[in-house]
C-alpha cells in the first residue's frame, strides 16, 4: 500500500538531482532516502532475539597457548577462515563505549535483527587460551560462560581479556568487525568496556546507510568517516601432498540428521617449534612500510596457539574417511585495525 501523502518541489528536486549524481532511478533514490531517514528515527527497543544458529555454527571451543609460561595478553591470534581484503579497502568506524554483558548481547540480537549480515566468526583472547566459534548465538555463550569455562580448564587469565567480532556483511569483500575488552565483574555486573564497530568496504560508499543503520542497531549513532588503509600479510603455498595433524572435527548440529557434515577441522599448529617457516613468513611479509616492520617484529605470535581453526573447501559426511591435503595459509596482521593487541588472522587453506 503507497501512501497518498504530498511531498514538496523542493523535495522532489533535490532526490531527483541526487539520483542523477550517483547514477540511481528515482524510485532508488526515494527508497534509500526514506531508508535513512527512518534509521533517524527514536530506535524502537522492541524485544528482540539472537538468530538460531546457521548451519556452520559452532563453538566455543576451547584452544590453549603453547607452553607452560603465560603469554603476553595483547599477543593474539584470530582464526577467521575467509577474511580477505580487496584492493582499495576502507574503513568506517564508530565511538567506543562501555555497556553490561546482557546489554552487548542485546544490541548484537538488534544488530542481527536488522539483516545485511552473514557468517561470523569469533574469539575471546585469554593469557592462557582463547574461545573460537562461529556465529553471534555462539559468541553470546562464549562471553557468559569465559569466566567459568577459564578457570575450569585452569586456563592462565589476565584481569582484561578481549573479543574479535567479524561477520561478512551482504556484499563480497565487506565486514563488520566489533571488539571489546572483557572485565570480569564491575558492581554486580560483566562489562564489556571500551566496545567499537569497525566497517570495511571496497572503495568509498557513496552513502554509508547501511553502515548507519547498522551502527544505530546497536546503539551507536556516531559514524566517522572512511579512511583508506592497507594490512601488512604474508603467507605460503605447501608442497603436493603435505597434511596437518587433525585433533578434532566441526560438525553441523542440526537435528534429526543421521550423517552431520564436517565443516571445519582444528589442526595443530604448523608454525609451532618451525623457525624456517616463521623466517619465510617474514621474507614474503608485504604491506605499509611503518605498519609491515611493527608486523615483522611480532611474526612470533603467529606460534603462541597449540591448535587453530579451519573451514574445510568442500563439506563431507562425518562418516567418510577422508584425507585431508594443507594448501597453505595466508596471514593478516590486524592491529592497525583498532590500534590495540598485537593480533594475527590466519587463514589455513586444507581440502580433502
Amino acid at each position: 500500500m503507497r501512501p497518498n501523502v504530498d511531498i514538496p518541489w523542493s523535495i522532489h528536486g533535490k532526490i531527483k538531482e541526487h539520483a542523477e549524481q550517483t547514477n540511481q532511478t528515482i524510485e532508488e533514490a526515494y527508497i534509500e532516502t526514506l531508508e535513512q531517514g527512518v534509521s533517524d528515527l527514536p530506535e524502537q527497543r522492541a524485544d528482540v532475539s539472537l538468530p538460531n544458529p546457521g548451519y556452520n555454527d559452532f563453538g566455543p571451543r576451547l584452544i590453549r597457548t603453547h607452553g607452560s609460561e603465560s603469554h603476553e595478553i595483547n599477543n593474539s591470534v584470530t582464526c577467521h577462515p575467509f577474511f580477505h581484503l580487496g584492493e582499495n579497502p576502507m574503513q568506517i568506524r564508530t565511538r567506543m563505549d562501555d555497556m553490561a554483558a546482557d546489554d552487548f548481547v542485546n544490541r548484537l540480537a538488534r544488530l542481527h535483527d536488522v539483516g545485511r549480515l552473514s557468517t561470523s566468526w569469533f574469539t575471546v583472547h585469554q593469557l592462557g587460551g582463547a574461545l573460537v566459534g562461529r556465529g553471534p548465538v555462539n559468541l553470546a555463550t562464549a562471553i557468559k560462560q569465559a569466566r567459568t569455562t577459564f578457570a575450569d580448564e585452569e586456563i592462565p587469565t589476565y584481569k582484561n581479556g578481549h573479543l574479535i567480532y567479524i561477520a561478512d556483511l551482504a556484499y563480497e569483500g565487506e565486514y563488520l568487525l566489533i571488539r571489546a575488552e572483557l572485565p570480569w565483574i564491575s558492581g554486580d555486573k560483566q562489562v564489556l568496556s571500551n566496545v567499537e564497530l569497525r566497517f570495511i568496504t571496497e572503495g568509498v560508499p557513496v552513502t554509508g546507510a547501511l553502515y548507519q543503520r547498522l551502527a544505530r542497531a546497536f546503539g551507536f549513532n556516531e559514524l566517522f568517516n572512511a579512511t583508506k588503509f592497507t594490512l601488512p600479510r604474508t603467507g605460503f603455498n605447501a608442497t603436493e601432498d603435505s597434511t596437518l595433524t587433525v585433533t578434532d572435527q566441526i560438525t553441523n548440529e542440526e537435528e534429526n540428521y543421521n550423517d552431520p557434515s564436517v565443516t571445519g577441522l582444528i589442526v595443530e599448529n604448523p608454525l609451532q617449534d618451525n623457525d624456517d617457516f616463521l623466517s619465510y613468513l617474514g621474507d614474503e611479509l608485504s604491506g605499509p612500510e611503518n605498519t609491515t616492520k611493527e608486523a615483522a617484529s611480532q611474526l612470533s605470535v603467529l606460534a603462541n596457539y597449540e591448535k587453530l581453526y579451519c573451514d574445510l573447501t568442500h563439506n563431507h559426511g562425518l562418516s567418510d574417511d577422508r584425507e585431508y591435503k594443507f594448501r597453505g595459509l595466508t596471514a593478516t596482521y590486524i592491529k592497525p585495525l583498532f590500534n590495540r593487541n598485537s593480533t594475527w588472522n590466519i587463514a589455513i587453506d586444507i581440502d580433502w
